[in-house]
């Protein structure tokens, strides 16, 4: 963890700065990854103590301040207010791992949809108007024909509208 002190309109004490940072190592149980913090203590108005502390993790940044008579009671309290929003981003993060759907385990791949049946067939060459003919009158769901103007392979179906689709492929086949 690194801590960066400053201090505004104060003389710098080296007890205070180790204070700071004695009480701040207590935020390290709450995350994994390093923090730089920077810390800002100020004096205000002659009697008001304040102290701001900026850091960012995992791309949130976090603030807090406080103000109080006395420079240590406002470290003391900044200090529970940066362990509550720590604690409360950590379950917040935990809560979204948790809701998010997992891997599906390997023994349900053998229940995923393979293919029962293989036939091959072989693309007659006719036009359009003759396959929807004989689509008809075969009472299949699609038929496959290769045009006979282009000489593209083609799949013509029935659609539940009553209508045919036809799809067409580009380029030639060997």
């Amino acid at each position: 963890m690194d801590i960066t002190i400053s201090f505004r309109r104060i003389a710098p004490d080296d007890g205070l700065k180790r204070y700071v940072e004695e009480k701040l190592a207590r935020l390290r149980k709450y995350v994994e990854s390093p923090l730089d913090l920077h810390v800002v203590l100020s004096l205000e108005r002659k009697y008001r103590q304040r102290v701001d502390v900026m850091f960012t993790l995992n791309g949130v940044v976090i603030n807090a301040h406080e103000v109080q008579e006395d420079m240590r009671a406002a470290v003391d309290a900044i200090v529970d207010k940066l362990e509550t929003r720590l604690s409360r981003y950590r379950d917040k993060v935990k809560q979204y791992r948790e809701g998010k759907p997992k891997y599906a385990p390997v023994g349900e791949e053998e229940h995923a949809p393979q293919i029962i049946m293989l036939r091959t067939i072989a693309a007659k060459p006719m036009d359009p108007e003759e396959a929807q003919m004989q689509l008809n009158a075969s009472g299949d769901g699609f038929i496959i024909f290769r045009d006979i103007e282009r000489g593209n392979v083609c799949v013509m179906y029935k659609r539940k509208d009553g209508n045919f689709g036809l799809v067409e492929t580009t380029g030639r086949a060997l």
